[in-house]
């Protein structure tokens, strides 16, 4: 269990950092955020609700993130043990701290009317990350100031199998694997929405129904650490993808109305790929990427995931206790305590990361990848 003091062994922090990554996962917290509280509330203004788009962008980003890691280090001889222990530190712990925080205030709290529960899941069900299958025998998401850990769940899920993909399978099926599995994805939430098969939640919050937004990503990382490629030739096109993918969901979305099949089974694998373009562009240093490199969009990308986990517990608590009812924009006081609940939340956010996330984050960093080879084990294990 060799162990170092070096984060910067990382690909995820040093030299091989992409800064404007970071930026991206900052812009897209502040949509979710943007969302939750001034578009995803009964009074809300439709345009403001982009953090379905924020989600894909989180899936997709996860799976290059994770999909460069494992290309570039799957050869290492303690690659599992060290991917494991570093995903494990960097998740895990704030996770369980933040989840346990929100749990006991809804505890000590009760049930007043402007908590939204309509239903409970027992806190196990949050530390197993098996939330998603009560959200489906529910039929709703439960507490609603828990309500955005069914993706974190989904994620947690994908860290069990996706390494060992790609690991084993040969390097030339890789990009076919992460084709297939988007197909798989679209070809379920089509049978899901069209066909009636089984309830609609399903599709929406397990593994099987968002893998064409991580595999998508995962096929960005192959071809971004795929030889040959002259992203430069390719430049106009990719910048083009997004653009018209999203297009393309919109169009979409007016087509569906209320009904919203059209998108959820066509829209949303139309936006993991033009997200996994605009990661391809970030990366390969296109013009967008620039704008992602600013101070504040960091900071927010640097925090993004305690203040994801808290902030709707946040805006819930101040328009409760101040208002004394659900969180809503339908008056000036709505809209002040709201306002007045972003630096709050973001405050809370900035805490939690600063003495629970960073810290253990470090330490797992700072398990080191082994400089022997898995090939160099075969012949010793071989003779066993």
């Amino acid at each position: 269990m060799a162990k170092d003091d070096s984060i910067a062994a990382d690909p995820g922090a040093g030299a091989n950092r992409i800064v404007g990554l970071d930026g991206l996962r900052g812009l897209m917290t502040i949509f979710v955020i943007v969302s939750h509280y001034f578009g995803e509330v009964p009074h809300g203004i439709a345009a403001l609700d982009l953090g379905w788009i924020a989600v894909k962008m989180f899936f997709v980003l996860s799976g290059f993130l994770v999909g460069r890691l494992i290309l570039e280090k799957m050869d290492c001889a303690n690659f599992f043990l060290v991917f494991y222990v570093r995903r494990a530190c960097r998740t895990l712990p704030v996770y369980f701290f933040c989840v346990t925080i929100v749990f006991l205030c809804m505890r000590l709290l009760g049930t007043p009317k402007w908590m939204v529960v309509e239903a409970e899941f027992p806190l196990w069900s949050y530390f197993s990350f098996t939330q998603n299958f009560f959200i489906i025998a529910a039929n709703n998401f439960g507490p609603h100031w828990l309500s955005p850990t069914w993706t974190l769940s989904v994620e947690e899920q994908f860290y069990l199998f996706a390494p060992a993909i790609f690991v084993f399978a040969p390097r030339r099926l890789l990009l076919p694997i992460c084709c297939f599995a988007a197909a798989f994805a679209l070809i379920l939430r089509l049978v899901v929405f069209e066909g009636g098969v089984v309830s609609p939640m399903g599709a929406l919050v397990m593994l099987p129904g968002n893998a064409d937004s991580l595999f998508a990503g995962m096929a960005a990382a192959v071809l971004f650490k795929t030889d040959g490629i002259d992203w430069k030739r390719h430049e106009t096109r990719l910048r083009l993808v997004p653009v018209v993918t999203l297009l393309a969901a919109l169009l979409l979305q007016l087509a569906d109305g209320e009904k919203g099949g059209l998108l959820s089974t066509f829209g949303f694998f139309f936006i993991a790929v033009g997200c996994a373009a605009f990661i391809l562009c970030i990366v390969n240093g296109t013009p967008e990427a620039r704008r992602f490199e600013s101070a504040t969009l960091r900071f927010f990308g640097a925090t993004s995931y305690s203040v994801y986990l808290t902030h709707l517990a946040v805006l819930g608590m101040m328009h409760g206790f101040l208002l004394g009812d659900r969180p809503d924009i339908a008056d000036a006081r709505q809209v002040a305590v709201t306002f007045a609940a972003l630096p709050v939340a973001v405050f809370v956010g900035w805490v939690f990361t600063r003495i629970v996330e960073e810290p253990i984050t470090a330490y797992g960093r700072s398990w080191r990848w082994s400089a022997e080879k898995r090939e160099e084990k075969l012949p010793e294990l071989a003779g066993v």
